[in-house]
């Protein structure tokens, strides 16, 4: 069997289980198979159409079929902690553990297919085949867009002449997953053939190249935070994930410039320098995610999202502690830098394969820490995220409903929160149930009374835009005549958290925890 056929047999086979399992999706759920078949069918596809090249048909089948294995029985088993398979493709962070699991091997397969043992720890081999499947599988999924487009023009040009076969093929959800899987596995072949021409070495020489600016951004800002102190620094959301997507950024930039080996490793002065550089910076960048990532463990507690960011501070600090260790070396930088590669990525499956048993639930621990700050008085009934413990959060999720439905009966604002839980239809509804009261919502009489107030302040000097005659006094006038007619349209007394704003105004704006009705902030 040619090579070239082989890579179409591959792609129609994955067309038609992808089909399968779509198609039967929801009875499959119901038996908990359906995410375990979509796992087995992904990395079975992914792996075989990766390996085939350079192993042959059986052995990449094989090892394609060893690691799609393995990636769906730790699949079925992360599926106890959701329930449902929906609410398992919805985790995100579940998910990118199953990706981990079907790509990152592939590899260490190739290498270990070639090379016996001493492959697994071959850095060249390991370097390029992982840029090669990167590059090879971003040029044929290119290809498999061009051909469905060109398809779909030709289709409906055959239309106008009374010719539908084309058409129709294109509309049958099986003829449409064939044809995308035999162009995936043609255009693979194709891009495998032209090895020498369609390689990772232009991109790499290309993105060594941003080492130097990374490295000149990195520098001012880490002699910014001294000058700017902690408060600036740490008062947005994402500071975090921002630290540690700038950090892993810095990894691969610093793998980029060390290359597979030292003949090909970049030899300027400049970029080995910029390399260097980063690599002492790195310690930094991660010392200053953790503490952000532990300021808001400290304000709001633990949630999955969190649990995430720690599990990649710590990879991060893997790398910078490594690297460190490299940098120590000398000369041999480089070649300590490959070893400290190699271990993190053997790290990274481990962390992968770990997160999907029940030994690391971040439901579960976020369930936990969420209760334990409630009952400590910590957290208010509207920062509880009970929106997530039912809709995001699996069973661990559920159960921590059931803990909080039995203290109801002794906290009615507790108990007015879970039934408009019950009664939400969306998220929106849940936050917004009762508190929505425009002047758009309020009708003709409500609006025409809004309009009276604000012509009232505006005669006694609160101009509009900010001129002369306004202040944060007149602001806050406005702001509580409005606040009064909401709760006399609500039956209140007129007196609302709005009245209180004094002269200094917006004071409930600028409260640094989370709205009522939002939860906890990511």
């Amino acid at each position: 069997m040619s090579s070239r056929l082989q890579f179409i047999l591959i792609g129609l086979l994955g067309g038609a289980a992808f089909w399968g399992v779509f198609e039967a999706y929801e009875r499959l759920d119901m038996w908990r198979l359906a995410v375990p078949a979509l796992v087995l069918t992904g990395a079975f596809v992914f792996g075989a159409l990766a390996m085939v090249a350079d192993l042959g048909m059986r052995r990449a089948v094989g090892f394609a079929a060893g690691i799609g294995t393995v990636a769906a029985a730790l699949a079925a088993l992360e599926l106890h902690e959701f329930g449902s398979g929906s609410a398992m493709l919805g985790s995100g962070h579940a998910m990118a553990a199953v990706a981990v699991l079907a790509m990152m091997p592939v590899p260490f397969a190739v290498a270990f297919g070639l090379g016996g043992r001493a492959g697994l720890t071959d850095y060249r081999v390991l370097f390029t085949e992982s840029w090669n499947i990167v590059v090879r599988y971003v040029s044929a999924g290119l290809f498999v867009a061009l051909a469905l487009l060109v398809l779909w023009l030709l289709g409906a040009l055959l239309q106008l002449v009374g010719v539908t076969v084309l058409h129709d093929v294109l509309s049958d959800d099986l003829g449409l997953w064939l044809i995308t899987g035999a162009t995936l596995g043609l255009g693979l072949s194709v891009v495998t053939d032209l090895a020498d021409t369609v390689s990772p070495f232009l991109l790499l020489r290309l993105l060594r190249l941003l080492a130097p600016v990374v490295l000149g951004v990195v520098a001012i800002f880490v002699a910014a935070v001294p000058l700017r102190g902690p408060g600036a620094l740490f008062g947005e959301v994402s500071v975090a994930g921002a630290l540690l997507g700038t950090a892993l950024a810095a990894v691969a930039l610093i793998s980029i410039v060390a290359d597979e080996d030292d003949v090909e490793a970049a030899q300027g002065r400049v970029l080995t320098l910029s390399a260097r550089g980063l690599m002492a910076l790195l310690p930094v960048l991660t010392g200053l995610a953790i503490w952000a990532l532990a300021l808001r463990v400290g304000q709001y507690g633990w949630t999955p999202g969190r649990w995430v960011a720690a599990a990649l501070a710590g990879v991060t600090a893997g790398y910078a502690l490594g690297y460190l260790g490299a940098l120590a070396m000398g000369r041999r930088w480089r070649a300590t830098l490959r070893r400290v590669n190699v271990a993190m990525a053997l790290a990274i499956l481990a962390l992968a394969a770990l997160w999907l048993t029940p030994l690391v639930s971040p439901e579960a621990i976020a369930v936990r820490a969420q209760l334990a700050r409630f009952t400590a008085g910590q957290s208010t009934v509207a920062q509880l995220p009970l929106w997530e413990m039912r809709h995001d959060w699996g069973r661990a999720g559920q159960q921590g409903l059931l803990a909080l439905q039995a203290r109801a009966a002794a906290d009615p604002d507790l108990a007015a929160r879970l039934q408009r839980l019950e009664g939400a239809a969306s998220r929106w509804d849940f936050d917004h149930a009762g508190a929505d009261l425009s002047p758009r919502r309020a009708g003709p009489a409500a609006r025409r009374g809004d309009a009276a107030a604000r012509r009232g302040l505006l005669a006694r000097g609160a101009r509009p835009g900010g001129g002369a005659g306004s202040g944060p006094g007149a602001a806050g006038r406005l702001r509580a005549a409005q606040a009064r007619r909401c709760a006399r349209l609500r039956g209140g007394s007129g007196r609302s958290a709005g009245a209180a704003d004094g002269p200094g105004g917006g004071a409930a704006d600028r409260a640094s925890g989370p709205r009522p009705g939002h939860g906890v902030p990511p």
